[in-house]
Formats: C-alpha cells, sequence, structure tokens
C-alpha cells in the first residue's frame, strides 16, 4: 500500500488559499471533509429540508468517491453534526440509499450552530477503498 498522501478534489480546482481539502487519500484509506448540502456555488440546496440537505452531502461524497474509483459503499465511518433534532429520522432513509452493502459506524452530534448559513447538518466520513490501486 503506498504510504503518498494525495488531495482528492473530484476533478475540480481546487483554490491554493484554502487551508483544506475536499479529501485526503493515504492508499486506500480516504478521509472527506466536513461537508455540508451546497451546491457548486456554495448556496444551501434546500434550507429548512435536512433530509434533502443529507443527501446532497452523500451525492457530493459519490461524487468525490467515484473520481477515485470508490461509491459511498466504500464509506466505513461518519461523524454528523446536526444543528437540529426535527425531522433527524428522515435522515436515516437517505442513508440507506448511499449505503446499500453495508452500513457505516457513525456518531451523531447535536450543535448550536454550523459555519455555513442555513445549514441543518455537517458530515465528515472515513472510507476504505477496496482496491487500493483504485
Amino acid at each position: 500500500m503506498s504510504e503518498i498522501r494525495g488531495a482528492v478534489t473530484g476533478g475540480k480546482e481546487w483554490p491554493a488559499h484554502y487551508t483544506y481539502v475536499p479529501a485526503t487519500r493515504v492508499g486506500n484509506m480516504v478521509w472527506l471533509s466536513g461537508t455540508t448540502g451546497t451546491d457548486d456555488n456554495g448556496t444551501i440546496t434546500a434550507p429548512g429540508d435536512i433530509a434533502e440537505q443529507t443527501r446532497q452531502i452523500f451525492r457530493k461524497f459519490e461524487k468525490l468517491l467515484n473520481s477515485i474509483g470508490g461509491s459511498c459503499n466504500d464509506i466505513v465511518q461518519t461523524h454528523d453534526f446536526f444543528t437540529t433534532t426535527e425531522n433527524y429520522r428522515a435522515t436515516a432513509a437517505v442513508r440507506r440509499e448511499f449505503f446499500t452493502t453495508a452500513q457505516p459506524t457513525s456518531a451523531g452530534v447535536l450543535v448550536a450552530g454550523l459555519l455555513r448559513k442555513d445549514a441543518l447538518i455537517e458530515i465528515s466520513a472515513m472510507a476504505v477503498l477496496r482496491d487500493p490501486a483504485g
């Protein structure tokens, strides 16, 4: 397994002045940065709808993982930060849409707020790719 660390940007040019990347890969392990349900312009896709924001987060994870030969089924752990418990259970159905072969471990934390205005949830994740050469 290669120990070379590499940024995963999903093919997007990533601004050099940012102090983080969307994901980092070391060998077959991938750490996905905390992500909110935003579009390509950074706008929340579904204000007030935690399920749709969750869906958008996993779409973004799927795109990043696809770019290196993986998928959401390679995610083994998530950390979920919620600003509300209202409709929280709806996020479970969304997770089932993306985790079709195995459920990851998870931690859920209720927080007072997130940096992105109107974000109801932020999720970070860790994935293990099945094919380290991926």
